[in-house]
């Protein structure tokens, strides 16, 4: 095998395990936070606190990541577990496309990114939130469980037994004469396990495909695209579900694509935490096919359209 190719094959593995590596630690927080909310809250109350008016429920759900902080990595399995909870469609919808960037530690890594220009802050968050907002306000008119794929609905309808088994699987929160376990912490643990391999093999394959793209891509490609802000947005909204940067880490990648417009920045740190290859995975095993397809294809249209207005309306400084 030709050098070339043997230091191409330790590239993508190298990349591969250093994206995983990167992202799954905020996988296995999102599954401990699902796993929590599913032993430790109570259904009916947790839904009962949440407004029923879709226009309050989309603002809970704008500003939960800054209680509930987590990565795109993560917030799959909570946004799952609330709704088999009862919690609003609009609230957990939107609380799934905007907890990833409208929380600290993201606001915080964008502003160190971009050496303190507020602007790209507020802009990524406000495109954000209005992609956030419109696509949970959509997808709010639907009833919590009807979002969820018919395998969920029928883990979540088994018998009383909230493990995420079917019938035919051996349920480890159980012991063998069929009696719950009453340690709640072994509930848990037991739930973050379950969770964490049920989605941990949709990051993995969004690794492997995101480092063969980073080896075989040829980067002198993106200097093409520098003076056209069309293309530049279009191409950047294209790295940014290609490479599945985590959201914690893609505002120092979008910052190194020097001399290309701001706009086109910020919706790579847009579209990057709503749609990525990790994410499609994700969207369309947890998800019915209808609502993952809405929840890939809606934020991509809003983000692209409103960058570009943002582009126009701000005379070329967005």
């Amino acid at each position: 095998m030709p050098v070339d190719w043997l230091l191409k094959i330790q590239t993508f593995a190298q990349i591969s395990l250093a994206i995983f590596l990167e992202a799954s630690p905020f996988l296995v927080l999102g599954s401990l936070l699902s796993a929590c909310i599913e032993v430790l809250v109570d259904q009916d109350r947790l839904a009962a606190k949440i407004p029923k008016n879709p226009l309050l429920g989309v603002g809970i759900g704008l500003v939960a990541g800054m209680a509930l902080p987590t990565c795109e990595c993560g917030v799959v399995p909570i946004a799952r577990r609330l709704l088999s909870k009862g919690v609003p469609s609009h609230t957990a919808m939107t609380y799934m496309l905007s907890a990833p960037v409208i929380n600290p530690v993201v606001l915080a890594s964008t502003y160190i990114a971009f050496q303190g220009r507020l602007s790209v802050v507020v802009g990524r968050v406000l495109l954000v939130a209005l992609t956030a907002a419109i696509t949970g306000y959509v997808l709010g008119r639907m009833a919590p469980n009807s979002l969820l794929s018919a395998v969920n609905n029928h883990h979540h309808d088994h018998g009383g037994c909230d493990c995420g088994h079917t019938h035919h699987d051996h349920c480890s929160v159980h012991s063998d004469n069929g009696i719950k376990a009453p340690n709640k912490l072994a509930r848990i643990l037991t739930h973050t396990y379950n969770e964490f391999l049920d989605m941990g093999k949709y990051l993995l394959i969004g690794c492997f495909v995101a480092a063969a793209i980073k080896v075989v891509m040829p980067w002198g490609v993106a200097e093409v695209f520098k003076s056209n802000v069309f293309l530049s947005v279009g191409f950047m909204m294209a790295l940014a579900v290609l490479l599945s940067v985590c959201s914690e880490a893609d505002a120092f990648v979008a910052a190194s694509f020097v001399g290309f417009p701001v706009a086109s920045q910020v919706a790579f740190m847009a579209i990057g935490p709503m749609v990525d290859l990790k994410l499609v995975g994700m969207y369309y095993h947890a998800f019915r096919n209808r609502v993952a397809t809405i929840l890939v294809i809606m934020p991509t249209v809003i983000v692209l359209i409103a960058s570009l207005a943002a582009y126009v309306l701000l005379g070329g400084a967005g």
